[in-house]
């Protein structure tokens, strides 16, 4: 990751419960008015004259745009996830927070607990992006009390980006710095960054794949502090609008099948124009433990997400139950710190599990929400068989929910979904989720969703961000003239997966307080809702 820069400043409602934090969260209800489903869910808050009144107010905005049920800190700018793991107790999730590695810790990937800072600024700087891993075994030598611990690798700053390393024998509570850092010098390069670190059971040995501004070099140790380079993939190969960092590699089988593994490698793109801001790419190929090759032409993008706010992805190391599971920062760096809140920034993607699975000759990612989330809904409500010929407004509403939809283009040009839908700030606004059929797309639209309200990466105010950035579209073909999503609404965001994950798109979106509003949309014809469920979400904290 860079270096950041400096930090830049008519429905039935009730209060959502009130978090450990100053935030008012919660579940909202769903309750039946004459056969009609409601999900109503509001913010309110107390106001008092003069400058407290006001600042409070300015409290309960920023609040309000806190996501309920994606991991946020209580306060600082959140970016990239760093160590991911399952230590044998907990999962673990590091998080770049400043220059620094903010930890928290769940049971189960969902219910987030903030921790102490792990890794704070020392005499090499910052303590970039990079992974953790358990060394169960004592391969390094760090632990010759306990006989395992875990151990961070990140970027160090000072004198140039080189690799560094610190460990705990406290289940990441304590961590000591290795006094030997760093662990891979600096050989004058610019980018040299955002080390994945895993242990390669076919040949005994740790990996590590570390950005080098515009490819990734791949080495090796036996013991987490002598490397060797070994390799050097993508110079020649993918999208290069911007510096590649925060790497991934690792194994999934296709279909399932444990006699046909390929590996991912997948890479972040930095902020350009070619993209509009930040991305993220992956290659599949193979990976014999010292070289990657690309399965496919070297020209050939593969693009992680279509949203433009899914960067840094990482995924977690030693799941109990043997999933390749990551999350991502939903941020980007063209604007990566300019949420309109205040005291906290930025907020993590649901965990998703990764899969490979056949398409035609080819193999393509698939991205599914794990399992755990579905212990967050609350009760259903079930819209179905509608026409939709125009705009189609729902009696159902909510900014913090999961949501399932089948809808026939029929003959309509465009259909979709509109969230946060209303005109409660004195303005119209929606965020659209469709197909657009005459292209063969799905389109994410957040043009009229808030967005003015962010700043741009030099703090100032941006507002009338290009168009790019506001419309998402991808080239999704629709099956059977059916289209099919699931995706999560919350609050400040727009998560979505189609056709069973084959597509996701992230989206960031700041609408006005009560613009909570849920229809349905076509544009040159007529359409049919299928079906559409919503469910109501918990907050994680």
């Amino acid at each position: 990751m860079p270096q950041p820069p400096a930090s830049a400043p008519a429905r039935r409602s009730f209060p959502r419960r009130t978090r450990r934090i100053p935030t008012l969260a919660g579940r909202g209800t769903l309750t039946a008015l004459a056969g009609t489903a409601v999900l109503a869910l509001a913010v309110t808050g107390c106001t008092s004259d003069g400058g407290a009144g006001r600042a409070e107010d300015d409290l309960a905005a920023s609040e309000a745009l806190r996501p309920g049920f994606h991991y946020s800190p209580s306060e600082g700018n959140m970016a990239d996830p760093n160590g991911l793991l399952w230590s044998g107790e907990e999962f673990h999730l590091f998080h770049q927070q400043d220059g620094t590695w903010a930890h928290a810790v769940a049971p189960d990937l969902v219910h987030w607990e903030e921790q102490p800072t792990a890794l704070e600024h020392d005499e090499l700087g910052q303590a970039l992006s990079g992974s953790a891993v358990m060394d169960p075994d004592n391969t390094s030598g760090l632990f010759p009390d306990t006989g395992r611990g875990m151990v961070a690798v990140y970027t160090n700053t000072e004198g140039g980006e080189a690799q560094s390393i610190a460990y705990s024998s406290d289940e990441g509570r304590s961590w000591e710095r290795y006094d030997g850092n760093p662990v891979v010098a600096n050989d004058g390069r610019t980018d040299f960054r955002d080390p994945k670190v895993f242990w390669h059971e076919q040949t005994a040995a740790w990996v590590m794949v570390v950005s080098a501004g515009s490819a990734v070099e791949i080495l090796t140790s036996d013991d987490l502090i002598d490397w060797e380079l070994r390799s050097e993939f993508g110079r020649d190969e993918g999208l290069h609008a911007a510096v590649w960092e925060c790497p991934e590699l690792f194994p999934l089988a296709v279909d399932g099948d444990p006699d046909d593994t390929r590996w991912v490698l997948a890479v972040s793109v930095g902020d350009n124009e070619e993209t509009g801001g930040s991305t993220a790419q992956y290659f599949v190929g193979d990976f014999d433990g010292e070289t990657f090759h690309n399965g496919s032409a070297p020209d050939e993008v593969r693009i992680t997400d279509m949203g433009q706010d899914f960067y840094a992805a990482q995924s977690f190391s030693g799941d109990p139950e043997d999933r390749r599971v990551w999350l991502a920062w939903v941020g980007n760096w063209r604007h990566p710190y300019g949420t309109p809140t205040e005291g906290w920034a930025n907020h993590m993607s649901v965990p998703r599990e990764l899969s490979l699975e056949s398409d035609g000759d080819d193999v393509v990612l698939v991205q599914r929400p794990v399992a755990e989330l579905d212990g967050l809904r609350g009760e259903a409500v079930t819209v179905e068989d509608i026409a939709i010929d125009g705009s189609v407004p729902l009696d159902v509403a909510g900014r913090s929910l999961e949501f399932e939809a089948e809808i026939e283009l029929g003959d309509a040009d465009a259909a979709g979904l509109s969230v946060f839908e209303g005109d409660a700030g004195g303005r119209e606004q929606r965020f659209r989720i469709g197909a657009d059929a005459a292209a063969g797309e799905f389109v994410l639209d957040r043009s009229h969703a808030g967005m003015d309200a962010v700043r741009g990466a030099d703090g100032e105010a941006d507002p009338d961000p290009a168009p790019e950035t506001r419309r998402s579209a991808a080239w999704e073909p629709v099956e059977d003239g059916v289209l099919r999503v699931r995706g999560y609404i919350d609050q400040s965001s727009v998560e979505v997966f189609v056709d069973d994950g084959r597509l996701s798109g992230t989206m960031l979106a700041y609408p006005d307080a009560g613009n909570d509003g849920i229809s349905l949309y076509s544009e040159g014809g007529t359409a049919r809702l299928v079906s559409l469920t919503v469910y109501p979400m918990d907050a994680i904290r």
